[in-house]
């Protein structure tokens, strides 16, 4: 955090704190088969769809919240969101009626939609340097992607206890949520106004001060089409994510729900891998990264495809996928911030962030007709999707590399 002012020093530490718990959320689709002995008959898969589809429409409401709101107290409400959540299921749990557990799983979607959406905006107000915000956002999806793992082993073990009956009890670790919301309150200081930012140049305090102006106007041309590019590859991994259970079991018949479990763990410990290493690896692919990182990706889905005769390619594939898209999103949202002025920051992580959310809620229908012009498979699934992130390998050459601005995400 060196050339930080205290203040912006206290609003990087308090977002870094609130990221370890804002996917805690992600702890019930292991829980799912427990919940369904609990609630035979109900559509237990709303409670997967319904926080997707909430998420998807607060990612793109709550940039534009934050040139109004302070952004301090959206993520309060975002925390909050989570903490309801975590009560519901722990008290209400396996007695109390199906639409109570329905109407958590809709509050839980705030938070899941505004988070990175709102750590980023906060990055984007305080730091100046471009370099730095994106350092800042990729240890901040490491510590996401990291409390996420930690919550989802513990939660399945207290969740196994006397049968699976006791998943209600899982739900209780929401209360790490508490001490980190009260520190983020404590730290987290008075917004700078985006006006004043504007005026300064800085995209930060006004306190700051920087040699050169920031950018003025709207969002840049060349924002929307980064995240028109990452939004393109994330369509392509996000089959990966949907998909990794049926097509370890069912399709390819490689492994148990385990495997696939396992597959889904290893692109999430990869995924902190890349953010905590991607200040240090950074330094050397410099403009370079968003190509490099997406090739990695390509290259997992490739042996999703040509190397799934047994579960290692399967492992391979997941990890591979893991490292490079969490290695190449920091930088894309870092060379959006960058290019961007401050004022209009918030609406550009919006849109980035509502065009992920999107891509995963509607994911099943846009690969599931796609892949219906081949065979119909999950494979054909996966293989379009790997021609989708080796497309957004070009984009990202011209754009990152090729097309070059006076403000780069990395200098």
């Amino acid at each position: 955090m060196s050339g930080l002012s205290a203040t912006s020093r206290k609003a990087v530490l308090a977002a870094m704190i609130i990221s370890v718990v804002l996917l805690f959320g992600s702890m019930t689709p292991p829980l799912l088969a427990y919940i369904m002995y609990s609630y035979p008959g109900e559509p237990v898969m709303l409670l997967l769809q319904i926080p997707a589809f909430v998420g998807m429409i607060v990612s793109f409401l709550v940039g534009p919240l934050a040139m109004r709101i302070n952004m301090k107290w959206l993520m309060i409400t975002a925390a909050l969101s989570a903490l309801v959540y975590f009560c519901i299921f722990a008290f209400v749990g396996a007695n109390g009626p199906f639409t109570m557990l329905l109407f958590a799983a809709g509050i839980v979607g705030i938070c899941q939609g505004a988070a990175m959406v709102l750590t980023s905006s906060i990055f984007g107000a305080y730091v100046v340097d471009p370099s730095q915000r994106a350092n800042f956002v990729a240890i901040s999806i490491a510590l996401t992607n990291g409390g996420a793992a930690v919550v989802n082993i513990v939660g399945g073990i207290i969740a196994a206890g006397n049968g699976g009956a006791n998943w209600p009890y899982a739900y209780f670790l929401g209360i790490a949520i508490i001490p980190a919301l009260i520190v983020f309150w404590i730290l987290m200081p008075r917004q700078p106004d985006p006006v004043e930012a504007d005026k300064t140049g800085t995209g930060g305090p006004p306190e700051h001060g920087a040699d050169s102006p920031a950018p003025t106007g709207f969002i840049p041309l060349k924002a929307f089409l980064l995240i028109g590019m990452g939004t393109m590859v994330f369509l392509g991994v996000a089959v990966l994510l949907l998909n990794v259970g049926n097509y370890v079991v069912d399709e390819l018949k490689v492994g148990t729900s385990a495997e696939s479990g396992l597959a889904n763990a290893l692109f999430t410990i990869l995924g902190v891998a890349a953010g905590f290493s991607f200040p240090l690896i950074v330094k050397f692919t410099r403009n370079m990264t968003a190509p490099i990182g997406y090739a990695i990706c390509a290259a997992g889905l490739a042996c999703l495809v040509f190397a799934n005769t047994s579960i290692i390619g399967i492992f391979v594939g997941a990890c591979l996928c893991g490292f490079g898209l969490n290695f190449a999103m920091p930088f894309v949202v870092g060379q959006v911030m960058a290019i961007t002025p401050p004022r209009w920051i918030p609406v550009a992580v919006s849109i980035n962030m509502g065009g992920m959310n999107m891509m995963m809620t509607f994911n099943p229908n846009i690969m599931g007709g796609a892949s219906r012009l081949l065979n119909g498979t999950i494979e054909s699934q996966i293989l379009i999707g790997s021609v989708l992130v080796a497309v957004g390998v070009l984009c990202a050459i011209v754009l990152c590399v090729f097309w070059k601005n006076p403000a780069q995400a990395v200098r």
